[in-house]
């Protein structure tokens, strides 16, 4: 019985793989078949906090479907500063212990819409416990999984240095684009 579900998820995801690799969306409902869902994505992500799952991530809004988070979409990639709307599928699929998922696939980037340069992003009292903050490379640094740069009178070597130490900050950064679209223009 294990084996048959098994092979069951596998066929239903193969036949999804097969399926996004052909042609692309229209403005319907459907594609090749099956249907299709709108997504909306903020640009800006929410910070959970230490005791989620999720620390960070942008919430993917799903219209008449489940919603989910940007990082859980197969296929897409979310660049913080950035709004999206998608076509996806979502597809319902066994869990080993016997409970359902669901899997969520970009068919289509429908748009995608950089904020101004200048947009401010908040967070407050981000918890310094994990490791929210390191340095990626010279000169670039993480805030989980996204990447910033640090302004020029911003000590983010400091920031990391303290980045597990129990504490709270708040941080503020700001949309510069490029291929680092955002920078830590303030921390306390």
């Amino acid at each position: 019985m294990t084996l048959k579900i098994t092979i069951n998820v596998f066929s239903a995801l193969f036949a999804t793989m097969i399926l996004a690799s052909c042609g692309g969306a229209s403005d319907s409902t459907e594609v090749d078949g099956l249907p299709t869902y709108i997504v909306n994505i903020e640009s800006t992500p929410h910070y959970f906090g230490v005791d989620s799952d999720i620390n960070i991530d942008a919430v993917a809004q799903v219209q008449n479907g489940t919603d989910t988070v940007a990082s859980d979409i197969y296929g897409f990639e979310y660049e913080f500063g950035t709004s999206y709307q998608l076509h996806v599928w979502q597809l319902e699929i066994a869990a080993s212990d016997s409970s359902s998922g669901i899997s969520t696939e970009l068919v289509e980037i429908i748009s995608a819409t950089p904020d101004a340069l200048g947009t401010s992003y908040k967070y407050d009292n981000v918890e310094l416990s994990g490791n929210p903050f390191t340095e990626e490379s010279a000169g670039v640094y993480g805030f989980y999984q996204y990447v910033f740069l640090c302004a020029d009178n911003v000590d983010c070597d400091a920031l990391v240095a303290i980045a597990d130490s129990g504490g709270l900050v708040n941080i503020e950064f700001e949309y510069t684009g490029g291929d680092v679209p955002i920078t830590l223009v303030w921390w306390n």
